[in-house]
């Protein structure tokens, strides 16, 4: 059985060269402009969708959680802004079974600020 040129002598070096600058300049563009990720990107890219997913839910929960204690505006107002998220902590432990933490805490704070800034512009 004769092989075809292609696959003989110089020919076939060239063309297993091409097969591999074909393959490399593949993934080389996937990546770059393809938008293929790695693993670990897309676990990543995953977390973050769910956890903005979750704030979106709970955060109007808080908001009117906050709203609704006891001197919580008063405090909040009286406070700096780069300690709001302790009042929120402070105020409310937990909200539909999820703890306080810094990151929903620092979402609630900015509920309530902007909460805060539709009711003055009613009024």
């Amino acid at each position: 059985m004769k092989l075809p040129a292609i696959l003989q002598g110089e020919a076939r070096s060239r063309f297993l060269q091409g097969i591999a600058f074909g393959a490399v300049a593949t993934m080389a563009i996937g990546f770059a402009w393809g938008g293929w990720v790695t693993g670990e990107s897309a676990r990543v890219m995953r977390v973050s969708a769910e956890t903005s997913g979750r704030m979106s839910v709970l955060v109007p929960l808080c908001v009117a959680q906050f709203t609704a204690a006891d001197g919580a505006l008063a405090k909040f107002k009286a406070t700096g802004l780069y300690s709001r998220e302790n009042v929120v902590s402070e105020f409310v432990k937990s909200v539909a079974s999820t703890s306080m933490d810094y990151s929903f805490a620092k979402a609630c704070a900015t509920g309530i600020e902007t909460e805060i800034a539709k009711t003055a512009a009613k009024t």
